[in-house]
């Protein structure tokens, strides 16, 4: 998302505006730097209509590249056969007729734009690279986002190489012709005092990571967890897995309640909360983030291992979800490891231990405070979880 079209009668912060300035600030004072904006289409509903942020940035030759989601595999096949089959050859045009679903300030929208948000893909990665850092992030550049949680990291050095390498990959599949050899980085060497190891995974290589780290997790282990949706049958069933370990589990859960003014029906994260804490006896734990509208749109694990007080730490974009791990949604993450004591873990587990505790502010409530098990909630979960016909 990278737009300031607003929901409802609420005031955002000038997110989108305020980086669209920034660089074309940035061209203006150097106008040979490359500057490369790789954005989803949703953002255009699809080629109903261009945003003025993108326009803005088209006018000083910043090079904005619209993801090809017909490039990425299907995740709601059931609907996608038949898109690809009658609909996609149609294109679109800047005529729309329909009330815009995501915001009513935004341009009307066309038939082919609903046609193409049934298919449910995504461009859903949130980073940015320069020849000096490099940032993977949970967040959107995006106004009506503004007062949602949010996680990141900055990282400098041969990483950056492979988050250049890896965005380039999706420019190029777009249509784009860029080598990544043209885009060279200020500190390409190893530092020997480093206390950290860092690796980026995407899409499928993200859920192996988790899938792998869980596994590792011994007696009094400790894994604190916040996420946005929850919903990966292989995830949740290693996390069980993990609780008859003895390692302790936490989870700091999104209520589900509304996106963008819309209400939402609690799905994925209540039926997959209600599976955790009875499958595991009590011993995984579960707490909601309290919100007022905004989401807890973080999204990160933090292991942190008794034994030898190691920790790793996995963050970005990618949601536990079939959706986002399973090689449909063009995802990006973070993976770093070190010691509990540096200050990159000591902060994550503080930034999620002040939360848990509510020790400054009430920013999460009791599981039983929000419970819902209705067996309802589990089929359609189960259902959406399986076909890919939902929206996580």
């Amino acid at each position: 998302l990278f737009n300031s079209y607003k929901t409802g009668d609420k005031t955002y912060p000038d997110i989108a505006n305020r980086l669209t300035q920034s660089l074309i600030a940035k061209k203006q004072e150097n106008p040979n730097m490359r500057i490369i904006v790789i954005t989803d289409p949703l953002n255009s509903f699809y080629g109903s209509y261009t945003p003025e942020n993108i326009k803005d940035l088209k006018e000083y030759n910043i090079d904005v590249q619209y993801t090809d989601l017909n490039k990425l595999r299907d995740s709601n096949p059931i609907y996608s056969g038949t898109y690809r089959t009658f609909f996609q050859w149609f294109g679109n045009s800047e005529n729309g007729k329909l009330s815009n679903p995501i915001s009513s300030e935004a341009p009307d929208v066309t038939v082919r734009g609903y046609l193409g948000i049934l298919n449910m893909k995504a461009n859903h990665r949130k980073t940015l690279v320069t020849e000096k850092h490099g940032m993977v992030l949970s967040s959107n550049p995006h106004d009506s986002s503004g007062y949602h949680q949010n996680v990141g990291v900055r990282v400098t050095g041969p990483i950056q190489n492979a988050l250049i390498k890896s965005e380039l990959a999706v420019a190029n599949m777009s249509g784009a012709q860029y080598s990544a050899s043209d885009f060279k980085i200020n500190h390409n060497s190893w530092r020997d005092d480093a206390t950290y190891s860092v690796q980026l995974a995407t899409e499928g290589k993200i859920k192996e990571q988790i899938i792998k780290n869980i596994k590792k997790t011994q007696s009094k282990d400790r894994i604190s967890i916040g996420m946005f949706y929850l919903s990966d049958r292989d995830v949740i069933n290693e996390l069980i897995k993990a609780s008859k370990r003895n390692v302790k589990i936490k989870f700091i859960l999104d209520i589900n309640k509304e996106a963008f003014g819309k209400e939402k029906p609690g799905v994925p994260n209540k039926p997959v909360a209600s599976e955790l804490v009875n499958r595991s006896k009590g011993n995984i734990k579960v707490k909601w983030a309290l919100s007022n509208g905004e989401q807890y749109h973080s999204k990160y694990l933090l292991f942190e291992q008794n034994e030898n007080k190691n920790a790793t730490m996995i963050l970005g974009s990618s949601n536990l979800t079939r959706r986002n791990m399973g090689d449909y949604n063009l995802e990006s993450d973070i993976i770093i490891k070190g010691k509990q004591t540096d200050e990159a873990f000591a902060k994550l587990s503080r930034t999620f231990n002040d939360a848990w505790d509510n020790k400054e502010h009430t920013m999460t409530a009791q599981y039983d405070d929000f419970k819902d098990e209705s067996l309802w909630k589990r089929v359609m979960y189960r259902i959406q979880e399986k076909t890919g016909l939902s929206s996580f």
